[in-house]
């Protein structure tokens, strides 16, 4: 685990926990793949190396072109863990997580076996991102898990209006300070997801849920920075939820 990014508890123990968890995947016996993109001899090494002694090496062009010129729903499905656990601590670099987690949507790990727990894990980061480490984009996360799981947006965007730490508070500050909207490029701008979370930053809930956590907050750092945000969220052209 890469010291540089260690997650929270809860997510810790879930990310230890993934080999177990996906302990039933049947291991492939071949990958398909573009020959001209992906050579045999990549293949054949992650084929016969155990899969949680894989590393960034081996994981990295599977990874990133996995459903593309490589692979199938089912080795993905295989190699999802290792690759998750990789991601989550920073030791593997590429792809980036938002367009991964959307190759778990493409591969509907939902009916998969290890759907609950890989659920309890998606939730597990959320909650890092709103209580824990300074590294988490927020928006970044927020792009991955709705890409990963579409239906999960309102759920995600209710968690963070209810600001109930401080670090919650400084996630949507930062974002706010950069600008008063998505920036992220891996939106689909198209998806309902972009359209929801547009729609709460420039809907009246998060302005009130703003006003709400001022009134309960006393340390002056945090009321400045609830004040800044509801001075940026008052300048927003409302946007009606969709």
């Amino acid at each position: 685990m890469s010291p540089e990014r260690p997650p929270g508890r809860r997510l810790q123990h879930l990310l230890a926990g993934l080999p177990a968890a996906f302990a039933a995947a049947p291991r492939p016996g071949r990958i398909d793949a573009c020959p001209c993109c992906t050579p045999q001899a990549a293949l054949d090494t992650l084929l016969r190396t155990p899969r949680e002694l894989l590393g960034p090496d081996e994981l990295t062009r599977y990874a990133t072109s996995v459903l593309n010129t490589v692979g199938s729903p089912a080795d993905l499905r295989y190699f999802t863990p290792r690759i998750l656990r990789l991601l989550l601590t920073g030791e593997l670099l590429l792809p980036d997580l938002e367009p991964f987690c959307g190759k778990l949507d493409r591969a509907a790990w939902r009916d998969w076996p290890e759907a609950p727990y890989l659920g309890e894990l998606l939730d597990a980061l959320w909650t890092d991102v709103l209580t824990g480490p300074e590294w988490w984009d927020a928006e970044a996360v927020l792009c991955a898990l709705t890409a990963a799981d579409p239906g999960s947006v309102d759920r995600r965007l209710a968690e963070w209006a209810r600001l109930a730490t401080p670090t919650a508070v400084e996630r949507l500050h930062e974002f706010l300070l950069a600008g008063p909207g998505p920036r992220n490029a891996f939106w689909d701008r198209t998806s309902p997801s972009y359209r929801a979370f547009t729609a709460w930053l420039r809907g009246p809930v998060l302005l009130d849920a703003v006003a709400d956590a001022f009134d309960r907050t006393e340390e002056p750092a945090h009321l400045e920075q609830l004040a800044t945000v509801h001075d940026i969220l008052g300048t927003l052209p409302y946007r009606p939820s969709m």
